[in-house]
């Protein structure tokens, strides 16, 4: 009898385990929406609690994006992407110094962006799928009035049972690509140990 039963356990986990399986990635998407819905709303909120001193130091939405939107970043891949085959030149000393230089270019973009659309209307476009397997996008669009509608894509990544983006694509200009050209022109003049020491992040390593 305690056999049987201990049987009919497995059996159903397995069974559970077999539907869960085959969850379609659709489904699975919901939390990356969550994701970028109760990240910004946490922005926007601090964006309002803090408006005297972002009006008296504006720098400071940088740290905002730091605490509440770099976690859900994946910068490696970012520079990865962005620096192609000339990434797997740099050891790894150096691939996390110039990822850090590119995560402080970004957070610098991206902070100005919000922190000029700080009282703006937000309407969100639920998930859909890129052309890369498994990876998906949502869209923001932020306007108020009197001011042209903006629009933030975020391609995103699983991470394990979460998500992380993988690029900004702001106003349909991709941030990766952007930088892949600009970063492209460097390396040639530079070399890519050259364009490494263009960073403040890299110029402790020798």
């Amino acid at each position: 009898m305690g056999k049987t039963t201990d049987l009919t356990v497995v059996g159903s986990l397995l069974f559970v385990l077999m539907l869960i399986s085959l969850i379609p990635n659709h489904v699975l998407a919901l939390s990356a929406d969550e994701i970028v819905y109760d990240t910004t709303q946490e922005v926007l909120q601090r964006l309002e609690s803090e408006q005297q001193a972002l009006e008296r130091d504006p720098a400071q939405i940088k740290q905002i994006v730091r605490e509440l939107i770099v976690p859900h970043m994946d910068f490696t891949m970012m520079t990865a992407m962005t620096l192609s085959s000339d990434w797997k030149q740099l050891d790894h000393d150096l691939q996390t110094c110039v990822s850090a230089g590119f995560r402080n270019l970004l957070i610098e973009r991206y902070a100005y962006v919000l922190l000029a659309y700080r009282n703006q209307n937000i309407s969100y476009q639920s998930a859909i799928p890129e052309a890369r397997k498994d990876y998906i996008s949502i869209t923001q669009t932020l306007t108020r009035p009197e001011t042209k509608p903006l629009t933030i894509k975020y391609p995103m990544r699983p991470d394990g049972d979460s998500w992380k983006v993988v690029d900004l694509v702001i106003d349909n200009v991709s941030l990766v690509k952007t930088y892949k050209k600009i970063f492209a022109r460097k390396v040639k003049h530079q070399g890519i140990f050259g364009f490494s020491q263009s960073f403040s992040e890299c110029s402790v390593i020798p």
